[in-house]
C-alpha cells in the first residue's frame, strides 16, 4: 500500500491508499492512523489515554481546509469537521497532492458501493495513481543542482557589533563574478556570547536575535528569509535560506544542550538545527539531512580543562543524536571511568559549596573562577595529552586551569609536521552516507606553547608550526573527540584574545595565550566540496575575531516548476479518465489565458458547462486556499441538455509578472475539473519603489534607462502627472469621492505607458460627478500606498514619531528621492489646506499611504498623533 503522512501543528495524519488488485481481485481498504503530537492532549472523556489506532476510510471521512484567522502564513486542516492543527502556505503544494490522493480514494469507494463491484485491474483512478506516475517521471523535474553553504562563528564577549556585516557574510566564495548571490543558498550564523551573562540570566535575549536577524537579512536582501533560529543563554544560531530553497527544506528541528555549571547550565553547551534538504516521498528522493551544532565549550588549556571538554563532547553526543554516520563526536572515555557525579562531585560537599559560590557570582567569569576554586583538589588522570606534551619535549601545564603555557623550542616548532587538513579514519563499518553535520563555535582548545613562541611563528605566517601544538588537532589525531570529522586548511593566525578595538593580542596582566579557539569542522560526503576557511582581522568589537567557511554540496532538487506542470498534467489525465466512465458533462475550456494583463485591473473569465447526460447534475466552485479568484455563483444545478456560464474574476495584484492560478469545477458525485487560469502582467509603476520610477522616466513598460543617459529626475514623473492634475482642480470633495474604475484603468495605462493625461477626456466628465478627477485622485493615493518601500521608509519611523522634533532630522535619514518626493507632497497638499474644510481627514488618508509602520503593533493611537503632528509641521 502506498503510504502518505501529512505533520500538523498538533497531529501526524498517515495514509494508507488503497493498491492496486491481487490475483483473486481484492484490494487492500484504505486506511488512516491519527496520532496527536507530544504536547497535545489525547484522552478520552474519563482521562484515559488514547491509543492511536488504524481506521478503515469511509465515504464520510472528509477532509478540507480552512484559513487560519489566528495566523494569515498558516492553513487549518479539518478531518470530518475536527481541527486536527495547522500547516503552513508554503507547504500547499504537498498538501494539495495530499488532499488529492484521499478524495480521489473516497470517490473510489462511493463508486464501490453504487457497482457493488470492484474491477480486476490497476484502476488509473486509485489514490496512488498521481504518487505512481510522479515517481515514474521524477528524471523530468529531478535535476542536480549546486546549494551553498556559509557557515560563520563569532564569540561576540558581550559586545553590540555595529560593523559592516557584508565582507562577513560574503567573505571570497559567496558571490558570483557578477557580484550576485547565488540562488540556492543558506547562511548560518553562529554566535556565542551574544549577551552578558549573569547568574540571573535564564534565557537568550530576544531582542539581541531580533537585531542580528534584521542585520543579516538586511545584507542579504529580499531573496532570502530566517528560516530557523535555536538559542541557549548567550549561544545563537540563526539559518537564513533562500525563497527558492526554503520549500526543499522539511523536518526542520532546533535542539540544545547545557553542559556549563553543574554539568547543566547553558553557558556552555551547543545549540543545533538539524533538516533534510531536498527529500520527496512522493518524487521518491531520499535527499540529504543536514545539522549544524553551534558549541561553546569549557576555557583552559590545562589537562583537566581538556578533560572537561571531553567530557562535554560526550554529553553532546548523547542528548543532541547527530546524524554523525561512521564517526562520533566522543569515542571513549577518557576520565578513568569516571562518572558524571563523579566528574563533578569528588568532594563530598561540593554541591552546597557550588550552590553557595556560583549564586553568589556577579558574571560569568566569576561563576566559573567559583566552580573551579570550588572543585580544586580533585584528582583527575592527566593522561592523552600529558604524553603529548613529554613527547613534544614540552612541560606539563600547570594544573591550576590557567592560560600559562609550556616552553618549545623554535627549531621543534618550524620542523613540525604539517597538518592542513584533519582527516581521520571512520570508526565501524562502512555505511551508506546520507547525512551531513556541521561543528563550529568556540570550542576553546588552545596552543600548547609559550607566548612568545606562538608570537614568534605568527610574525612568520608558520601556521603549520602553530597546528601542531593544537590541542584540538591533537585530540581528533588522538580518537578521542570528534571521530569522523575533518577540518580545512587554516591558513590565517589565531583568532584569540585580542584587546577590544584593535587586531593586537592580549596586552592585559593575565596576556593570553593566543589560539585557534574559534573552529569550522564537518563530516564528509560525496559530493560536499569546501571553497575557503577564513578570518577577518578588521573586525574589532570583541577580543575574538569571526571565522566563516563556503561550501558548495551538489545534490537532487526538485524543480518546483516543471513538477507542478506534470501534477497538472495528471490531473488533466485524470478528468480525462473520468469522463470516459462516468455521465457527460462538457466544459469548454480547462486552461483559460489572459495576455498582457494590467495591475490592479479587474480579470473576468467565463467558463460554458453543459450536461449532455440524461440525469440531472449538481455542480459548484472550490477554491484552493490563498488563490486570487473570485467566483459570482458558486453553485448550481443543471438539467440535462443545459448549459450552464460560470463566471470568475480577480484583481491581478502589483509586482507580478505571471499570473497562474486554478479552480476547481466540482460535479457532485461524479468528477472535478481543474480549470487553470494563465497569463503575463505587464510591468507597471504600482508597487514599484521610487527609485525605479525615476530610472523609467518613459513609464514603467518602456523599460530602465540605461546608465549615464537621460535626464535625471528628482521625483518619478508619475507623482508629478498627478500632483500636476490635481493642483489646478481642487475642491472641497478631492479625496472624498471614489472614482470610476474604467477611468482608473485609462488613468494606470497612461502613467505605465508614460502618456500624458487626456485632459479633454477627463474634463468632459465634471458633468457626471466630476468622475475624471476623483479617479485621478484615487488612482494617486493607490500609487503612494503600493510605492515599494514607501514614500517614508519604515527605516526612519521612530524618527517621525517624533512629531514637530522629527520634521528637521527627516531630511538626512531618507534617500534623497524620497526626501524630493515627500517636499513635493507635502506642497500640494498645502494648496489642499487652503480649500478643503477637513483637512484633519485628508491628513489620516495621506498618513496611512506615506508612512511605513513596523509590523511590531506601533501603530498606537499615540504614535498615529505623534505621525499626523510630523505630516502637519512638514506640510506647515
Amino acid at each position: 500500500m502506498t503510504s502518505l503522512v501529512l505533520s500538523t501543528s498538533t497531529h501526524t495524519l498517515t495514509f494508507h491508499a488503497s493498491s492496486c488488485a491481487d490475483s483473486g481481485g481484492t484490494i487492500d481498504t484504505p486506511f488512516y492512523i491519527l496520532e496527536p503530537k507530544a504536547n497535545t492532549p489525547n484522552v478520552t472523556p474519563t482521562g484515559s489515554p488514547v491509543q492511536p489506532a488504524a481506521t478503515d476510510l469511509t465515504v464520510h471521512d472528509t477532509i478540507s481546509i480552512e484559513e487560519d484567522d489566528m495566523d494569515s502564513d498558516r492553513m487549518i486542516l479539518k478531518l470530518q469537521d475536527h481541527d486536527i492543527g495547522s500547516i503552513p502556505k508554503s507547504d500547499v503544494t504537498y498538501l494539495a497532492e495530499f488532499v488529492l490522493a484521499w478524495r480521489s480514494a473516497l470517490a473510489t469507494l462511493e463508486e464501490q458501493v453504487q457497482v457493488n463491484q470492484i474491477s480486476s485491474f490497476a484502476d488509473p483512478l486509485s489514490s496512488d495513481y498521481v504518487t505512481t506516475r510522479l515517481i515514474q517521471e521524477k528524471d523530468a523535474f529531478i535535476e542536480e543542482k549546486t546549494v551553498q553553504i556559509r557557515l560563520i562563528t563569532w564569540n561576540l564577549h558581550g559586545e553590540v557589533i555595529g560593523e559592516d556585516l557584508r565582507p562577513l557574510l560574503f567573505g571570497s566564495s559567496v558571490l558570483s563574478d557578477s557580484g550576485e548571490l547565488q540562488d540556492l543558498g543558506i547562511f548560518f550564523v553562529a554566535l556565542q556570547e551574544a549577551d552578558p551573562l549573569t547568574p540571573t540570566t535564564l534565557s537568550a535575549n530576544q531582542a539581541t536575535i531580533a537585531r542580528w536577524a534584521n542585520q543579516v537579512l538586511e545584507c542579504l536582501g529580499e531573496s532570502y528569509v530566517l528560516s530557523a533560529s535555536s538559542e541557549l543563554l548567550g549561544m545563537v544560531l540563526l539559518m537564513f535560506t533562500h525563497k527558492k530553497l526554503a520549500y526543499q527544506i522539511t523536518q526542520l528541528e532546533i535542539s540544545s544542550a547545557g553542559t556549563g555549571v553543574l554539568g547543566y547550565w547553558g553557558n556552555k553547551g551547543a545549540v543545533c538545527i538539524r533538516f533534510m534538504l531536498g527529500e520527496s516521498d512522493l518524487a521518491g528522493i531520499a535527499g540529504v539531512e543536514i545539522a549544524v551544532a553551534n558549541m561553546h565549550l569549557s576555557s583552559g588549556i590545562a589537562p583537566q580543562a581538556v578533560e572537561r571538554r571531553r567530557w562535554e563532547m560526550s554529553e553532546l553526543d548523547k542528548r543532541l543524536k547527530l546524524p554523525v554516520f561512521n564517526g562520533k563526536l566522543f569515542r571513549k572515555q577518557r576520565n578513568g571511568g569516571k562518572n558524571r557525579k563523579e566528574l563533578l562531585y569528588q568532594n563530598g560537599d561540593l554541591l552546597d559549596e557550588l550552590d553557595e559560590r556560583v549564586l553568589d557570582a556577579s558574571s560569568e567569569d566569576d561563576m566559573v573562577a567559583a566552580a573551579a576554586d570550588a572543585v580544586a583538589g580533585m584528582k583527575i588522570k592527566e593522561n592523552g595529552m600529558a604524553k603529548e606534551y613529554e613527547a613534544g619535549t614540552t612541560a606539563i601545564p600547570t594544573a591550576d586551569g590557567s592560560d600559562k603555557a609550556a616552553t618549545i623550542s623554535t627549531t621543534t616548532s618550524t620542523t613540525a609536521t604539517t597538518a592542513a587538513t584533519v582527516n581521520t579514519d571512520h570508526v565501524g563499518p562502512e555505511k551508506e552516507i546520507n547525512s551531513i553535520v556541521f561543528i563550529l563555535g568556540d570550542l576553546n582548545y588552545r596552543l600548547a606553547m609559550d607566548r612568545s613562541d606562538i608570537l614568534q611563528l605568527v610574525a612568520k605566517s608558520d601556521y603549520d608550526a602553530l597546528l601542531f601544538w593544537d590541542q584540538l588537532r591533537n585530540e581528533i589525531k588522538e580518537g578521542s573527540v570528534l571521530v569522523g570529522f575533518q577540518e580545512g586548511p587554516i591558513s590565517f593566525q589565531p583568532t584569540y584574545k585580542y584587546d577590544i578595538g584593535t587586531d593586537v593580542f592580549d596586552t592585559s596582566e593575565k596576556a593570553r595565550v593566543p589560539a585557534y579557539t574559534d573552529r569550522i569542522l564537518y563530516t564528509t560526503y560525496p559530493s560536499l566540496a569546501q571553497l575557503d576557511y577564513e578570518t577577518f582581522m578588521h573586525y574589532i568589537s570583541s577580543d575574538h575575531k569571526p571565522v566563516a567557511a563556503t561550501f558548495e554540496l551538489r545534490t537532487m532538487l526538485m524543480d518546483g516548476d516543471k513538477r507542478a506542470q506534470i501534477v497538472r498534467r495528471l490531473l488533466h489525465d485524470l478528468d480525462a479518465r473520468e469522463n470516459e466512465s462516468r455521465p457527460k458533462v462538457e466544459v469548454e475550456k480547462t486552461d483559460l489565458l489572459c495576455p498582457d494583463m494590467t495591475v490592479l485591473s479587474t480579470v473576468r473569465q467565463t467558463v460554458k458547462l453543459k450536461n449532455c447526460g440524461n440525469t440531472q447534475v449538481a455542480w459548484e466552485i472550490e477554491i484552493i486556499e490563498g488563490s486570487l479568484i473570485e467566483v459570482g455563483t458558486p453553485q448550481g444545478v443543471l438539467p440535462p441538455g443545459a448549459t450552464q456560464m460560470v463566471r470568475v474574476s480577480f484583481k491581478v495584484p502589483p509586482n507580478v509578472t505571471h499570473i497562474s492560478e486554478i479552480f476547481i469545477l466540482r460535479i457532485i458525485n461524479r468528477q472535478d475539473y481543474f480549470i487553470s487560469i494563465n497569463g503575463n502582467v505587464l510591468p507597471s509603476c504600482f508597487g514599484a519603489s521610487l527609485e525605479d520610477m525615476i530610472r523609467k522616466p518613459s513609464g514603467a513598460r518602456h523599460g530602465f534607462l540605461a546608465p549615464q543617459t537621460g535626464p535625471q529626475l528628482n521625483i518619478p514623473r508619475e507623482i508629478w502627472k498627478c500632483v500636476d492634475f490635481l493642483s489646478t482642480r481642487i475642491t472641497r470633495e478631492i479625496f472624498r469621492r471614489p472614482g470610476d474604475e474604467t477611468v482608473g484603468q485609462l488613468v494606470r495605462n497612461w502613467l505605465d505607458n508614460g502618456d500624458d493625461f487626456d485632459n479633454i477626456v477627463l474634463d468632459s466628465l465634471a458633468k457626471d460627478g466630476n468622475k475624471g478627477t476623483h479617479s485621478v485622485a484615487e488612482q494617486f493615493i493607490q500609487l503612494l500606498e503600493l510605492v515599494n518601500g514607501g514614500v517614508i521608509p519604515e527605516k526612519v519611523y521612530d524618527i517621525i514619531t517624533q512629531g514637530n522634533d522629527g520634521v528637521q532630522l527627516i531630511f538626512e535619514a531618507m534617500p534623497r528621492v524620497n526626501v524630493n518626493t515627500l517636499i513635493y507632497i507635502a506642497s500640494f497638499l498645502r494648496e489642499v489646506k487652503r480649500v478643503v474644510i477637513d483637512f484633519d481627514h485628508i491628513l489620516e488618508i495621506f498618513d496611512k499611504v506615506l508612512v511605513r509602520i513596523p509590523k511590531t503593533g506601533k501603530n498606537k493611537s499615540r504614535q498615529k498623533k505623534k505621525r499626523l503632528e510630523f505630516l502637519k509641521g512638514f506640510i506647515g
